[in-house]
């Protein structure tokens, strides 16, 4: 414990505190104290409760130490086996160091880590006592639960603090009833504590059980307040005792998943009363992100800080939440599919698919004809995961000052249908205002509907009610008060639209064609105009992310002098969200290894040691389970990205950070391509985010496995803009992964590899494969049966850390050596997947194939396709299907050819093995073998002990 003058500089750390007064009110800073770890292991007791507090007191008086308050000195290299602890009730905030916060365990001598104090933590334990009739000989004999100190010692111990390492921890201890700072713990602020908020973690700041307003009592309550405002643990709770997972399971983990409910339950209400697609998702963009990281945190609570927590559970919400929101043409799970009866392959029904598809291009050009935005942008179609919001005068004052006026107008209908109610329930005697309430239930307004329409003309014309006004037309539709403007039939948003967007940019009503308006009244810039602001926003539009014209200084120069001389307007990133349809969260991680592309020379495309941003959206038109799309993303500033406390603080806060509502470009060269481009790095660190990172027994309820996958250029229809495929799938679920061949193992990158050749199957292969298990790995065939010419090949690396440093390097080299020895992204490509293995590791495959040749002119589902490394076609293959991408390379076939149906059907397996063998590259598996033999950490299985 710091003497009483050093803690005077400890408690100046915290911003207000240098004269004992935090946030303005009474003096609450008692001491700022730092434990180190002790001499020996005699010397540091485990102090907690009450003693903690009498050595806290000593140490704050001037000029007195306790005998047992341990001085600074301390020998790193003598550690006890408890360590120095200490414990302080009320609420305590961590400067520097770190420390374990633990309880005893099932035994005396050990204990149970329950987080850690480090940086800018939190801990708050308030005592909790458990009633007395659990310990008591009373009629019965209490349960062995009941006795066992696994529950029992929860109840009344106090936890002690551990510090970890050779740092000393500094901690600061406030007096205060804990109950007065819920609030700025859940994120909300508070009037009295301003400056304490922004110390206080963001963790919790956006879900909490608790109730701001009442005293937090219980062991759970205890419990998730800590978890909530500490650092995760090592070990997770899912590896310790079953009451700690049950505390964190009710505390924590099953009330965020009635939160995702009751978010969806909202999204389907206002469909029910009628809003604008767009307006239906109930969250912005930084509470999306916000949401997302609270997910992260009690996920690493669960599974450890050593495993890493993951967004599965917040995936599988978002796609779900997308789908009932309208985002997909359609619902994947409402097509046809089937299975083959060996199990091999998954059958899609193409012809379904693409009748849903039909009118989802109606939806949009509707949306822009009444005052929407329209959703297409940038380089692709898939581009527009970031609105722009560079505008001209005119396009901002349609869009925004027509948002406005509309709700304006909304306001003025639904005050008429007031007026409307309290005439006819006048007339009729009845409350209808009460039924028609626009938060009334749907059977209430299902009643005032039948009601308004049994009202005769005659009555409603002596009432002054006029029958073909829009408030009459749209009360009697829908039963209801208007909301919002989506209530209105599509033909008359139209009409009003073609009326008030002539109102809002002063334009004469005779006034139809663009080129008519007057200057400055132009709605869309062109790139090639004269005018440099015109052709500024206009780049803005086509090339997001990018600077204009490529030069930095040209694009801030332009950006501040147009808006300095009204000629570009600038729009806030959140203002935007709310006409964007297609929302994202986005995930980060930093690249290891360079993304090398090969054409006639070697180029880096993106360095190592570069922050990466993953934009995760939902796939419009979904093909397998939970599909998704993850977009290369990073070029502008991110809110969910900031860094230090006083982000931090700003994150829970209702609002996004500065540059982030700018959309200020950080880094255009993120903004890569799609072809030729196979991300590795990209591939494995979204998997390793989407995926939990356990055996499926140690799941949490709403977690998802997920297959993330990259597609070659074979297989993929957008070029412009770099993404990845993520769809519901494990190695259970796909026979072909299961097969094994020439294993070998790197202790050092903790992997196991094989290296697997694919063929037409054999009898024996055959019956062997459908002898054994699905659970069991299938022994796949050698090449000298039918020699390599006849196979194709692939890599399967079994792990569980994909992404790490080691196993993304020895992929990325030996991409780079066969682009180089085979000729380049143009002669072959590769087909890289990563997927959970169900015991709790991850399986990489990667596949070099050749780039296949269109033969005709058809659609590429029933055209015919060549190798030109082999010579051979599919059609003199007897292939109906010959690509491999990231579902067909795996047995999932969206087919749209009857013929390729029937294929698969009659026998599923042989097909996938003939296809897999048509995309064979000659002389690659000798290139595969040789960079294994020079990689000095794999040996083969034989070898090892």
């Amino acid at each position: 414990v710091a003497p009483a003058d050093q803690a005077a500089d400890l408690a100046a750390a915290v911003p207000g505190a240098g004269d004992g007064d935090v946030a303005g009110h009474a003096p609450h800073v008692a001491l700022a104290i730092e434990v180190g770890a002790s001499r020996a292991p005699g010397s540091a007791r485990d102090v907690g409760g009450h003693r903690a507090r009498e050595i806290a007191a000593a140490a704050a008086a001037p000029g007195r130490r306790h005998p047992e308050a341990g001085g600074h000195g301390h020998d790193p290299g003598v550690r006890p086996r408890h360590g120095g602890a200490v414990f302080v009730a009320g609420l305590v905030l961590g400067l520097s160091g770190e420390g374990s916060i633990e309880v005893p365990g099932n035994s005396e001598y050990t204990t149970v880590e329950l987080a850690r104090l480090a940086k800018f933590d939190s801990l708050w334990w308030k005592d909790y006592d458990v009633p007395e009739q659990f310990f008591e000989e009373g009629p019965r004999a209490p349960s062995p639960m009941e006795r066992a100190p696994a529950f029992g010692h929860m109840g009344k111990l106090e936890p002690r603090v551990r510090v970890l390492g050779d740092q000393p921890l500094r901690i600061i201890r406030f007096h205060e009833d804990p109950s007065r700072f819920v609030c700025a713990m859940r994120g909300k602020g508070s009037k009295n504590h301003p400056a304490l908020s922004n110390w206080l973690p963001m963790r919790g700041s956006i879900h909490s059980v608790h109730d701001g307003e009442r005293e937090l009592e219980s062991l759970g309550d205890n419990l998730a307040r800590l978890w909530l405002c500490a650092t995760p643990p090592g070990r997770g709770i899912a590896e310790q005792r079953s009451a700690l997972r049950a505390q964190f399971l009710a505390a924590l983990w099953a009330p965020l998943l009635d939160e995702l409910e009751e978010h969806k339950a909202e999204i389907k209400n206002r469909q029910l009363k009628g809003y604008r697609k767009h307006d239906c998702f109930p969250l912005q963009g930084y509470q999306i992100a916000a949401l997302k990281r609270h997910v992260y945190h009690l996920t690493e609570i669960w599974y450890g800080s050593d495993r890493g927590g993951n967004c599965s559970a917040f995936y599988r919400w978002f796609v779900e939440a997308m789908d009932i929101l309208g985002v997909t043409a359609y619902a994947y799970k409402s097509i046809p599919r089937e299975t083959t009866r060996d199990g091999w392959c998954t059958i899609v029904d193409g012809a379904a698919r693409a009748a849903a598809l039909k009118g989802k291009g109606n939806d949009d050009a509707l949306y822009v004809a009444a005052g929407g935005l329209a959703q297409r942008q940038g380089r692709s179609a898939i581009d527009n995961t970031v609105l722009r919001n560079m505008l001209l005068p005119a396009e901002a004052r349609e869009l925004l000052v027509g948002r406005t006026f509309r709700k304006a107008a909304c306001q003025f209908f639904a005050i008429r249908q007031t007026c409307i109610l309290r005439k006819l329930s006048m007339h009729l005697q009845l409350d209808l205002g009460r039924l028609a309430s626009k938060d009334g239930h749907r059977r209430e307004h299902t009643a005032a509907r039948a009601v308004l329409r049994a009202v005769a003309p005659a009555e409603l014309l002596d009432l002054g009610v006029d029958q073909e006004s829009i408030c009459w037309r749209t009360l009697s539709t829908t039963g209801a008060v208007l909301a919002g403007f989506g209530q209105l039939s599509a033909k008359d948003q139209k009409a009003f639209w073609e009326v008030a967007r002539r109102l809002v940019l002063n334009k004469p009503l005779g006034i139809d064609e663009l080129q008519e308006v007057p200057a400055g009244v132009r709605l869309n810039a062109q790139i090639d105009s004269e005018d440099v602001f015109e052709r500024f926003v206009a780049w803005c539009r086509d090339r997001p992310g990018e600077f204009f014209e490529g030069n930095k200084s040209r694009h801030v120069f332009v950006s501040i002098a147009g808006v300095w001389s009204n000629r570009v307007v600038i729009v806030k990133r959140s203002a935007m969200e709310r006409f964007m349809l297609a929302r994202y969260f986005a995930v980060y991680w930093r690249r290891t290894q360079p993304l090398w592309g090969v054409g006639s020379e070697t180029f880096q495309v993106r360095p190592e040691g570069v922050v990466e941003h993953s934009h995760l959206r939902a796939n419009e038109c979904p093909y397998a389970g939970a599909h998704g799309m993850a977009l290369s993303g990073g070029s502008h500033f991110e809110a969910d990205f900031a860094r230090g406390p006083a982000a931090r603080a700003n994150a829970g806060k209702n609002s996004a950070c500065l540059m982030s509502e700018l959309q200020w470009i950080k880094d255009p060269a993120a903004n890569i391509e799609n072809w030729f481009l196979t991300d590795i790095e990209k591939i494995v660190q979204e998997a390793w985010h989407l995926n939990p990172h356990g055996p499926k027994d140690m799941h949490l309820p709403g977690e998802m496995q997920i297959v993330v996958g990259q597609n070659p250029k074979v297989g993929s229809s957008i070029k412009e803009t770099q993404h990845t495929q993520l769809y519901e799938g494990s190695v259970s679920t796909f026979p072909i992964l299961r097969m094994r061949q020439d294993k070998r193992f790197s202790s050092r990158h903790g992997a196991q590899l094989d290296v697997v050749s694919v063929g037409p199957s054999t009898e024996a292969s055959s019956s062997a494969s459908h002898r054994q298990d699905a659970e069991e790995d299938i022994v796949a065939d050698g090449n000298e049966l039918l020699g390599e010419t006849q196979y194709g090949t692939f890599l399967r690396i079994t792990t569980d850390r994909p992404a790490a440093a080691e196993v993304v390097r020895f992929l990325v080299q030996l991409r780079l050596e066969l682009l180089q020895k085979f000729g380049g992204g143009q002669a072959i490509d590769f087909l890289v997947l990563a997927l959970p293995d169900d015991a709790g590791g991850f399986v990489v495959l990667f596949a070099p194939i050749p780039q296949l040749m269109k033969l005709g002119d058809q659609h590429p589902d029933f055209a015919n396709w060549a190798n030109p490394l082999t010579g051979d076609s599919s059609d003199a293959a007897g292939l109906e299907e010959a690509r491999v991408d990231v579902g067909k390379g795996l047995g999932h076939f969206l087919v749209a050819k009857p013929a390729l149906r029937e294929q698969l059907l009659n026998d599923g397996e042989d097909t996938l093995r003939r296809i897999w063998a048509f995309n064979r590259v000659p002389g690659i598996r000798a290139a595969i073998d040789d960079f294994i033999a020079r990689w000095p950490d794999f040996e083969k299985e034989s070898l090892r002990d």
